[in-house]
């Protein structure tokens, strides 16, 4: 029993280095950019470099997504 709760605190910890983590900057990177880019007024910010930047962070997530799926497959 001892076992079995160990493994699932282990599952339910947030590991900072890795996607946890990435998450967690690219959300503070994400809204500072934005209020910078509606402070200045900057089109070049809110129209090309926040929706790129979110497509690039989504696709690579995904990617992870299915990693981690073909890795459990494999098993």
């Amino acid at each position: 029993m001892s076992k079995l709760v160990s493994k699932v605190k282990r599952d339910l910890e947030i590991k900072w280095i890795g996607i946890d983590g990435f998450l967690v900057i690219l959300y503070f990177l994400v809204t500072g950019f934005i209020f910078y880019g509606l402070v200045s007024k900057s089109d070049l910010i809110i129209g090309k470099i926040i929706p790129y930047g979110v497509m690039i962070a989504v696709t690579l997530i995904f990617f992870d997504y299915l990693y981690r799926i073909f890795k459990m497959i494999k098993k």
